[in-house]
């Protein structure tokens, strides 16, 4: 499994939650035509956000890296963040639980 690590550094806390609802409706609204396999969006409490997208397939991931440019730029322009990085890793282990009623 291939992932993108994006760390955005806003401003402010206020800041940042408006970034990541953003974030959250372009980003979850990809899902389908970008074959996302996992997306995680972190908000942490000194205005920094973190977003992992995991693929199944390297093109899926380079595919989804060109078409999101624009709406990380826009977020860096607009918010005037103090750090934006990205990375790319491959997922040695990962652990999901899936959600269950619990009786």
């Amino acid at each position: 499994m291939y992932s993108k690590i994006y760390t955005l550094c806003f401003q402010s806390l206020e800041a940042a939650k408006i970034g990541v609802s953003h974030l959250s409706t372009e980003i979850g609204g990809a899902i389908a035509d970008a074959n996302i396999a996992s997306l995680n969006i972190l908000l942490h409490k000194e205005g920094r956000v973190t977003m992992i997208v995991r693929f199944d397939a390297l093109e899926d991931m380079n595919r989804f890296s060109q078409a999101q440019i624009s709406v990380l730029a826009g977020l860096e322009n607009v918010f005037k963040l103090r750090e934006m990085t990205q990375n790319t890793a491959i997922s040695v282990y990962l652990f999901d639980r899936e959600a269950a009623t619990v009786v």
